[in-house]
């Protein structure tokens, strides 16, 4: 196998190629039943059989991708055939399906998305019983059997399946009740930019729930417009949305809800650096941020660094993946951490789960117990001029064979002086070479990746 099928965020490919065809997937879920009847990591000492010795159950979901459907049912119907009933939620937000899964009856999760990819693309996250995904060791062992050609008869009884549209209303009141009990948003009017994705039906039921004035937009997935030209990939168009209809604050999501950035009133884009900029500092004020520490990956600013350091907390970071931060952040103890994308973690009130929308109410309630305009939040942080380029490759090596390429950042790590920083590493789900410069000017930042992308070129393995 030349690549892994499973990268930093799950399985993806272009939906009907492989890995991502009906019959692919079915054989997913009936290895998949194998390991659920036997009790996913998380699982209670009894194993994944519930009360009676019923068969486990897992829910699934997906967002507004036309194949979501397809890819649902072949998963469903191997799972079946391991004996493993099936609870299908529709389109609905990872967020939504990794809370039920904690919280409900669940040996496991599944959700079909390709979060922000385009719409012809899919993928495959696996949630262990927890939420949280599952160990990387877990889905290497699955990838060795999906590849495989050992047989899988069918169980007997097979598994059900079932739709249940009805557990999202689990999901409101959580947020209602038990996140946010005090949280009033009457009075507020909000943008929502739901990107024609899985928070397109949920989104704005929650925040109405909250007593908000909504400005929606694109929030009627056709099967085809899934993060097209909206979303977090394009913050851009809830940033023009919250200032031309007054609102005092925006949000917009990816595909699968899993990641949030923010706009202020005044068309200001909020980031996940900027947002853990906000959150840092207001929790440092308030003694609430254990270690005085933030967690965050290699593709953070650093100016996100300084500014921490500047309201006396630290930052720690973490390789690329919120896996890596929710590790992290459960091996330290800490309370906050996230990634540059949006996708920020809370710690075990909120199980360590990215949620764009649950961004959206802890600034709210950080803006609100402090008083201040939403102007306010975050004032004085601003990120180091920085450009990341994604140059498709030929295939990926260790990084320390590419000998060309490694000189190229030495070099421009002693210009730098401490005063910028080079990251140069290989998507976990393309293939693509990540480069990413930051320094104190654009010029400076635009030379180093032109010199950058000439030594990957010598090295060969540019596409």
């Amino acid at each position: 196998m030349s690549e892994p099928l499973f990268g930093t965020d799950g399985m993806r490919a272009r939906a009907g190629e492989e890995p991502l065809t009906p019959p692919t997937l079915a054989r997913l879920g009936r290895i998949l039943a194998e390991r659920v009847r036997a009790g996913l990591p998380g699982a209670t000492p009894a194993g994944a059989q519930r009360p009676g010795g019923r068969p486990p159950r897992v829910l699934l979901g997906h967002d507004g991708r036309e194949s979501g459907e397809t890819l649902a049912a072949a998963l469903s119907r191997g799972l079946n055939q391991g004996g493993v009933d099936v609870e299908v939620l529709g389109l609905a937000p990872t967020p939504a399906i990794a809370y039920l899964t904690s919280a409900g009856p669940y040996a496991a999760g599944i959700v079909v998305s390709a979060s922000h990819n385009p719409a012809a693309d899919n993928g495959v996250k696996l949630l262990g019983p927890d939420g949280g995904k599952i160990p990387d060791a877990l889905e290497r062992e699955l990838e060795r059997e999906l590849v495989g050609a050992a047989p899988y008869p069918r169980v007997t009884p097979a598994g059900s399946l079932r739709r249940n549209k009805r557990l999202l209303g689990d999901v409101l009141a959580w947020y209602r009740n038990s996140a946010f009990p005090r949280l009033d948003l009457r009075g507020w009017r909000v943008a929502l930019d739901c990107g024609n994705g899985a928070y397109s039906q949920l989104g704005p039921r929650i925040l109405r729930a909250f007593g908000a004035e909504l400005r929606v937009l694109h929030d009627k997935p056709d099967g085809r417009n899934i993060n097209d030209g909206c979303g977090a990939l394009f913050p851009e168009e809830v940033a023009r949305a919250t200032r031309e209809h007054g609102c005092v604050v925006g949000l917009t999501v990816d595909g699968d809800g899993d990641r949030g950035l923010l706009a202020d009133g005044a068309g200001r884009v909020l980031d996940g650096d900027a947002l853990l900029a906000g959150l840092g500092t207001h929790l440092l004020r308030h003694g609430r941020l254990p270690q005085r520490t933030v967690v965050a990956t290699i593709m953070s600013n650093l100016a996100l660094e300084r500014h921490l350091a500047a309201a006396g907390g630290q930052l720690l970071r973490v390789p690329v993946g919120d896996r890596n931060v929710a590790a992290a952040m459960r091996a330290g103890g800490y309370r906050l951490g996230g990634e540059k994308s949006g996708h920020l973690l809370f710690g075990p009130e909120h199980g360590y789960r990215g949620d764009g929308m649950y961004n959206l109410l802890r600034v709210v309630a950080a803006v609100q117990e402090d008083g201040l305009a939403m102007e306010r939040f975050g004032a004085g942080y601003r990120d180091l001029p920085q450009q990341l380029v994604n140059v498709p490759v030929t295939r990926r090596v260790p990084l320390e064979q590419l000998r060309r390429l490694q000189a190229a950042v030495a070099a421009l790590e002693r210009e730098l002086n401490g005063a910028g920083r080079v990251v140069v590493r290989f998507s976990g789900t393309e293939l693509r070479l990540r480069l990413m410069v930051e320094a104190d000017s654009e010029l400076q930042v635009r030379s180093a990746l032109e010199r950058l992308q000439q030594a990957a070129a010598a090295d060969g393995i540019l596409a």
